[in-house]
């Protein structure tokens, strides 16, 4: 499970449609691009499908081309191998000034499995921290899709110290990085914990 609380700026690329869900009321949807910076000045575009309340006469509110910021909830999800942003805001959408600089930032809520290293490290100041990559999955038809997070534990205890192969639970500030042309999430660890996967849990729960 992958959830994340986001506050966002950035310019709607594909403008708004009016849609309707299982529950048949309606909802409009559109897509937000917002650019992302790496290392040694890699830089890709970030694209978030946005959706919120609203019927076919709101929809000029969000035309092509006008930029917005906003808050919502975003879940990732992996389909035939590529990753899918999807947001929801149950807040106003805002028109953000033409000159904000495009931006996401926010919290993420995770639960899944940590890869086969863990790095312990130390800071410039000699003060220890663990490094390690942890994935999360959810069934896309009879495929079960992975999605790969890189953590980063700097307020490192005994109590919290983590190994291999473990399932955690974890809390954290998220942000997005560009590596080898592609987008990556990455997440610097306010709280973790073991966490036991039941099978009871739901696929996307794993």
């Amino acid at each position: 499970m992958i959830q994340c609380s986001i506050q966002a700026c950035g310019e709607i690329c594909q403008p708004a449609l009016e849609k309707t869900n299982k529950e048949g009321k309606k909802f409009l949807s559109f897509t937000v691009k917002i650019p992302v910076s790496g290392f040694y000045g890699a830089r890709a575009d970030l694209f978030l499908s946005v959706s919120i309340d609203g019927d076919y006469s709101q929809i000029g509110k969000y035309s092509l081309g006008k930029k917005v910021s906003f808050k919502g909830k975003m879940i990732p999800r992996k389909y035939k191998g590529l990753v899918y942003y999807n947001v929801h805001c149950e807040d106003t959408i805002l028109t953000a000034d033409p000159e904000c600089t495009p931006f996401i930032t926010g919290t993420l809520d995770f639960k899944g499995k940590i890869g086969k290293i863990v790095q312990d490290l130390t800071d410039k100041k000699g003060r220890p921290f663990q490094a390690f990559s942890a994935f999360s999955s959810s069934k896309s038809g009879e495929e079960k899709e992975f999605i790969w997070i890189h953590f980063m534990n700097f307020h490192l205890t005994d109590k919290n110290r983590i190994s291999p192969e473990q399932s955690v639970s974890i809390y954290g500030d998220f942000h997005f990085n560009v590596y080898n042309a592609n987008i990556n999430m990455e997440c610097v660890v306010q709280d973790i914990s073991l966490w036991e996967w039941k099978k009871n849990r739901s696929v996307d729960d794993k």
